[in-house]
Formats: structure tokens, C-alpha cells, sequence
């Protein structure tokens, strides 16, 4: 997938300055991404689960169809070859590709904390978890995100990465309202 995105961002993105081709191809090579074309073509719906998975929604659960959708991307490449798997998987990448290049998808806020805070030289980022609540199959967790040992925000969700990501969102928010100041 990465490969074949690269590829399509180079020819097709000439314009755009290597620093931010890397940012639109992380955009689009990520497991959001994947887990969306696998919701495009109903993928889960042809799963094969455990009782358990099934129980507690494995058919939607953004790792199961991520990953299932990258094993179909390898599948293709092995039935019909690199041209084959470019041309299925720009189609369903297509609008993805688009909207990224146009700065209107996903971010990644986690990398985004970084370029800001590390802007002047390194500093240490550290996310932990502060809490979970919930059952086993349907955990929140809290984390916070940690700026050389000062935390900078946090956030909830059903993964630690989820979680993660809405702490980094939480740190920028705080961060951008500072430099306002």
C-alpha cells in the first residue's frame, strides 16, 4: 500500500514539497484509512470470527477490518501482480488520496505534537495511561501526554492509541491557545 501511494503522490503531486508528501502519504497509509475501505466494501461482513470477537464486535472493530483489508491488498498483489493491486487499490483509495492531499483528512496529532514542541530541539514525550474503565470487551482509557514530565493534556478513548491521539489533540488545543497569548 505504501509503496503504491508513494508512487501515485510522487507522479501525480509534483507541486508539493517533499516534507509535506510524507505528511499526505502518513494521511493515507495508516490504519484509518485502511479500515475505512474495508467499511466501503462491507468487508466485516464476510469475516470469519470467533463467538467472542463476534460478541463483542469484531466485525466493526477498526484493527480487525484494518488488518483484514491489508491481507486482501497482499492476496491481490499475489493473484494478479504489482499492475493489478495499483489499479484496485487507487480506486479505492482515490477520494482518500484526494481529500489528503487537500489537507482535509485525518489528523495525526501525535505527530503534530512533535513537530511543535520539537521545533526549538528535542524534548521527551511520554504518554501513559492514567485510567481505564469499563468491561474487558468495551474499555475507555485516559492517558496523558507528558511534555518533559509536565503534562500537556489528555484524552479518552476506546483504544490507547484512540486515547493517545485525543490527549496530543487536547496538548495542541492548549499549546495553540497559549501562543495566542
Amino acid at each position: 500500500m505504501s509503496l503504491v501511494v508513494s508512487n501515485y503522490l510522487f507522479e501525480n503531486y509534483k507541486n508539493l514539497p517533499e516534507g509535506d508528501l510524507t505528511k499526505v502519504r502518513a494521511a493515507i497509509v495508516c490504519e484509518r484509512s485502511l479500515w475505512e475501505c474495508a467499511v466501503n466494501i462491507e468487508m466485516g461482513n464476510y469475516l470469519i470470527l470467533g463467538r467472542g470477537e463476534e460478541q463483542t464486535g469484531g466485525r466493526t472493530r477498526v484493527s480487525i477490518l484494518a488488518d483484514a483489508f491489508e491481507a486482501l491488498i497482499a492476496a491481490i498483489y499475489l493473484d494478479g501482480g504489482f499492475p493489478v493491486v495499483r489499479e484496485w487499490l487507487l480506486g479505492q483509495l482515490y477520494d482518500t488520496i484526494e481529500s489528503a492531499a487537500k489537507g482535509k483528512i485525518f489528523t495525526d496529532y501525535k505527530t503534530a505534537l512533535q513537530e511543535k514542541v520539537q521545533v526549538h530541539g528535542a524534548v521527551d514525550i511520554r504518554y501513559e495511561v492514567a485510567g481505564e474503565s469499563g468491561p474487558d470487551h468495551s474499555k475507555t482509557f485516559l492517558v496523558h501526554v507528558l511534555v518533559d514530565d509536565k503534562c500537556m493534556g489528555m484524552g479518552e478513548g476506546k483504544s490507547k492509541k484512540n486515547a493517545e491521539q485525543m490527549a496530543a489533540k487536547d496538548a495542541l488545543l492548549k499549546l495553540g491557545a497559549d501562543s495566542e497569548k
